[in-house]
């Protein structure tokens, strides 16, 4: 019988990838990878990357030359509105996007192609790839002699191993055998349906020179480009090789089937083509076009009771865990798990027996508490979608927390360093509650917005761009972290945001950019303000009025200060010095310079 140090079940994205970095981390390993298909031909959804899963290609990998010379390099995410009748042409629709390829480079992968070249390079490695292996059997054995059975060629054979590492995908190879359970997810109630088409001329085809001119002639091909609306996006991602990949993902309590919908979604090639024609856009981008494959998912979120062991197995990528690709997470789920794996087999070789239960106790709990996160930002988000005035705000929130919270940690290899994870899983109660808070204050007032037909009010002729507000998060991410930067930019994307939403919810026109009602924002006080009232307004005005009253006394002695009062809408009230007085007026200047002054909100600066 061989033996291997690691098998890996699965030659896709997932398990490529892990053993080309097993092989780089440690070339003595025995690496054998176990393929199921006899060929790699068929197209895979997941073609989008964000900016983990490329920095770990790149940087962690070495991929970065192989990608830029057969992959398509990506122009970030880009996001349209449409009318409620689905009729605006392209040009007319608000947009959200960048003027600008992105700082950090993220691509969009031609599957089929990146995983047959994966396979000949991990062969040139030193690892073994068998392709036409189905795993028909796993045993694992907790004294570190696993055994691993594969049918190939109609012949049944059987290898012994240290470690098991499933990257099967939905087959779950690994815990069918070992018995432990996927749950579907029932908190997000999504599916989707999705082809390849040839010929589609793309969104640079549009020449409308306005239209161009507004993002400074930058491709929007090579965007991930999300056509937004109540309940469900569809996406049109570029691929190389003259491939656009097009799909929808929908709610299924929103728009499937026994929802009322006008509209239901999509499960067969009939009902997908149908459902795209009802959209100008795409039907306009679709012009021509010939579909090559159609795909669809019944749902989408499931997550396991288990990803690492200390009897040495564990899963990556789709075999453990997936949430939605809304944002593009699933390469970056696949870049975390692949990083603790790889650190824990590196552990288990050393002989550091303490290292490598500390390590697997960490990463299981920090990958479960990555899937919870991920979860909840979805969580009430498709609600939101259609609307640009909304999800601008959901998004600037969004990527300012992902390149703060996610990619910095990544970059500086701190996702893997345990002490670090402990000390971020002691935030995440805070973490869960705000991501569940400020869902539940999107979601409502996307209702209110609907009930007050101003839901689609701002969804033509607009643009923002994503990229303005992390800009000053980009300038600094690399391999030192400065955590006081990093929660001076929590609580500011949180208090931008949140202040624009009670401006929204409550008619107001001049909160959002003050200063002073920004600053006082912090993420703390975001989540013990569950209700945006007339009310809970006004006794923030009040203790904000208090602190300025102390500041004016300190600032004017002897002016007899005894109490500032402030407007949401601006008005500024200075009571104690006779009104028409030369030291009233003095007070009143410096008061309503004090309460006027700008925030710099990122819910402004992103405009």
């Amino acid at each position: 019988m061989r033996t291997f140090d690691i098998v890996v079940i699965g030659s896709g994205i997932a398990g490529g990838l892990l053993a080309r970095q097993l092989r780089q981390a440690c070339p003595d390993l025995g690496v054998l990878v176990l393929e199921a298909a006899a060929t790699i031909d068929d197209y895979k959804v997941g073609e989008s990357t964000v900016e983990v899963a490329a920095n770990y290609m790149v940087r962690r990998l070495n991929l970065g030359t192989y990608l830029y010379q057969h992959q398509l390099p990506k122009n970030g995410l880009r996001f349209f509105f449409d009318s409620p009748g689905r009729d605006l042409p392209l040009p007319r629709m608000s947009e959200i996007g960048s003027d600008h390829m992105p700082f950090h480079p993220s691509f969009q992968l031609e599957r089929a192609r990146l995983e047959r070249d994966l396979v000949a390079m991990n062969r040139a490695s030193g690892a073994e790839v068998e392709l036409g292996a189905k795993v028909v059997d796993v045993a694992i054995d907790a004294g570190g002699r696993h055994r691993v059975v594969y049918e190939q060629g109609g012949e049944r054979r059987e290898v012994a191993c240290r470690w098991v590492c499933d990257a099967s995908g939905r087959r779950h190879v690994l815990w069918r055998k070992l018995g432990v359970k996927v749950h579907k997810e029932t908190r997000l109630n999504t599916a989707a349906a999705w082809a390849r088409y040839r010929g589609v001329a793309g969104l640079d085809a549009v020449t409308d020179p306005a239209w161009r001119s507004r993002v400074r002639h930058t491709s929007r091909h090579l965007s991930t480009n999300h056509f937004m609306y109540d309940g469900y996006w569809i996406w049109f991602i570029p691929l190389a090789g003259d491939l656009m990949s097009v799909g929808v993902v929908f709610d299924k309590d929103r728009i499937g089937e026994g929802s009322g919908a006008a509209l239901p979604g999509p499960r067969t090639r009939a009902e997908f083509e149908r459902f795209l024609g009802a959209h100008r856009a795409a039907r306009d981008l679709l012009e021509g076009a010939e579909l090559e494959d159609f795909q669809a998912y019944a749902h989408l979120p499931y997550h396991a009771d288990r990803y690492f062991s200390t009897d040495r197995y564990a899963v990556t990528g789709e075999a453990g865990a997936f949430t939605d690709p809304f944002y593009s997470p699933g390469s970056d789920f696949i870049a975390t798990a692949n990083e603790f794996i790889t650190q824990m087999i590196l552990a288990d070789v050393r002989g550091d027996r303490a290292g490598f239960e500390e390590k697997v106790a960490a990463y299981e709990a920090y990958y479960r508490f990555k899937y919870d996160s991920t979860l909840r930002l979805y969580e009430r988000m498709y609600p939101v979608f259609g609307s640009f005035e909304l999800y601008r705000l959901k998004y600037l929130l969004d990527f300012n927390n992902y390149y703060n919270l996610v990619v910095w940690p990544f970059m500086a290899d701190r996702v893997t360093d345990v002490g670090w994870i402990r000390e971020e899983l002691r935030f995440t109660d805070l973490v869960l509650r705000a991501l569940s808070t400020m869902g539940e204050h999107f979601s409502a007032l996307a209702s209110e917005l609907r009930a007050r037909g101003e839901y689609h009010a701002q969804n033509e002729g607009r643009f923002a761009n994503g990229l303005n507000g992390v800009a000053q998060l980009q300038a600094r991410l690399g391999p030192s972290i400065d955590e006081g930067f990093r929660r001076e930019q929590v609580d500011r994307a949180y208090g931008s945001v949140f202040a624009a939403l009670v401006e929204r919810r409550l008619g107001e026109r001049s909160l959002s950019d003050r200063e002073r009602l920004v600053a006082e924002l912090k993420l703390p006080q975001v989540l013990v303000f569950r209700d945006i009232t007339p009310e809970r307004l006004s006794r923030l005005l009040e203790r904000l009025g208090e602190r300025m009253t102390r500041e004016l006394r300190g600032e004017f002695p002897d002016a007899g200060v005894e109490r500032i009062e402030l407007g949401a809408s601006g008005e500024v009230v200075v009571v104690g010095p006779a009104e028409g007085t030369k030291v009233h007026a003095e007070v009143l200047s410096r008061a309503r310079a004090l309460w006027d002054a700008s925030a710099g909100s990122l819910a402004h600066v992103a405009l």
